[in-house]
């Protein structure tokens, strides 16, 4: 099955894991490689959402789910699936977590009893999936144009079930609503009791596809990235949309006198201060104060692309997934894959006014 870059993100033939080479980052302050990185792209990065937990679950084309304690640096879960994973989380506790992938299947895994249900499936491959703690819904989005919501404790049969009329290429949930981002770069938000029908389809005001979109602490913004080197920051409220909503550039670099634009492959709000990082296929990360509209600061790039981003629930590390993303098309030599684990300072993340 060839699946391109509009439609993953990372546009390869799916030909099972690939060996990645030995971690070769530098040694900065502040900063760790956690060991035994997955060999293939890293597709997510996601920490429990429990503050003061280490946890971090990591999906990957290499078709695992790892389960690694960041604190203590040590790989401490593993689980094997039958095809490349575009996405996981957590549940409600640590123990458990869902992946979904190129399988077309939502499946349920837990590291230490390593007993695995099969929630649900799609016709295609399953691009998306969140668990909303306080309805206990599991929502996936698909490339077979669907999305569809959960109850764990019913499997095979979904709660809820609306066609969406584009393929599901991200996707993020707060307390009320589910938000998609289309290949059709429309937004498709849903209230998260009802997604029978849409509350509202909007254009992206990003005029190429859209690869990543997260909802905001406040969960009155939402902020997109796109192929094309943009974030834009939205508001769900209408009439504050058309005031205040704006886009930017980012992830851009100079190759002689041509300025080459990279891909914005991860969005990341701070938890406690609602700035947000972006991370690039030009190897960046940085961090954004959208309310006064800066630029805080920008790590060193790293060798290859940034591929997947977080937050801990505390606000006090950063997950950078680095992964070569394929927009350049297949490699003789891959670069090697990497998770790094970065601390954050408040005065890092805090915004300029404060």
């Amino acid at each position: 099955v060839r699946v391109s870059r509009e439609l993953a993100g990372v546009g390869r033939v799916w030909r099972g894991p690939r060996r990645a080479s030995a971690a070769h980052a530098m040694a900065v302050p502040g900063q760790t490689s956690l060991p035994h990185a997955p060999l293939d792209c890293i597709s997510k990065v996601r920490f429990a959402p429990v503050p003061g937990s280490s946890l971090l679950l990591v999906g990957s084309w290499d078709a695992h789910v790892r389960l690694y304690d960041v604190t203590a640096r040590r790989l401490t879960g593993l689980h094997k699936v039958d095809a490349a994973v575009l996405d996981c989380t957590f549940m409600h506790d640590t123990a458990r977590f869902l992946s979904v992938g190129l399988n077309k299947c939502l499946t349920m895994c837990d590291f230490q009893t390593q007993q695995e249900t099969i929630l649900g499936m799609h016709e295609e491959a399953i691009k998306c999936v969140e668990f909303h703690p306080s309805t206990q819904q599991v929502f996936t989005g698909s490339w077979d144009r669907t999305l569809r919501s959960w109850d764990p404790r019913q499997p095979r049969k979904p709660c809820s079930y609306v066609a969406l009329g584009t393929k599901a290429f991200c996707m993020d949930v707060s307390a009320a609503r589910v938000v998609v981002g289309g290949s059709d770069r429309h937004v498709h938000i849903f209230d998260v009791r009802n997604i029978s029908m849409p509350v509202e389809k909007r254009e992206s005001s990003l005029k190429h596809q859209l690869r990543t979109i997260q909802v905001a602490p406040d969960q009155k913004v939402f902020a997109t990235g796109s192929v094309e080197g943009r974030v834009a920051l939205e508001y769900f409220d209408p009439s504050e949309n058309s005031e205040s909503r704006f886009a930017f550039k980012c992830h851009r670099t100079k190759r002689g006198n041509d300025e080459v634009v990279h891909p914005v492959n991860a969005i990341a709000f701070h938890p406690v201060h609602g700035t947000f990082a972006t991370g690039g296929s030009d190897g960046g990360v940085c961090i954004w104060d959208g309310a006064a509209k800066k630029r805080l600061w920008r790590f060193e790039s790293m060798f290859t692309s940034v591929s997947s981003l977080a937050f801990s629930a505390d606000g006090l590390h950063l997950a950078i997934g680095v992964s070569y993303t394929f927009d350049e098309g297949e490699k003789v030599s891959t670069p090697t894959n990497e998770l790094i684990i970065r601390g954050v300072s408040d005065a890092e993340v805090r915004p300029k006014d404060v």
